[in-house]
């Protein structure tokens, strides 16, 4: 099921050149790193909550099972930009979203594709 996923990052041109610089950033590429490279069980222990509860319920299984038929990519990061506790980053072959949660950071949308002039249209996002 596609879902369209209203990310809208409107952010100052200083905050994207800044984003690469801040000390998150790191933090943010190791996740996504570790993510990409996951088993479905690694995958969703990195998977924000209300994204899983999302996934679980619109596909109707665990999110090991329901996350392993996704589209979800598995090469290595390109680019990462933090905003505050968001963020995007490009993988070779995805766009991931994440957010800072009690734990961390943990993806909140995956499976995305850039859509002109609209929001990302995401495989992987909460409701």
């Amino acid at each position: 099921m596609v879902r369209r996923c209203a990310l809208l990052l409107l952010v100052p041109a200083a905050g994207v050149v800044a984003g690469c610089s801040n000390p998150s950033a790191s933090e943010v590429r190791d996740v996504a790193a570790a993510f990409s490279a996951g088993d479905p069980a690694a995958r969703c222990a990195m998977i924000a909550a209300s994204t899983v509860q999302t996934l679980e319920r619109e596909e109707q299984q665990p999110c090991v099972d329901a996350v392993g038929q996704l589209p979800l990519g598995t090469g290595p990061v390109v680019s990462v930009d933090v905003w505050g506790e968001d963020a995007l980053v490009h993988l070779t072959d995805d766009t991931l979203f994440l957010t800072v949660t009690r734990s961390g950071w943990q993806i909140s949308a995956g499976a995305c594709e850039p859509q002109p002039d609209a929001p990302y249209v995401c495989q992987l996002e909460a409701s």
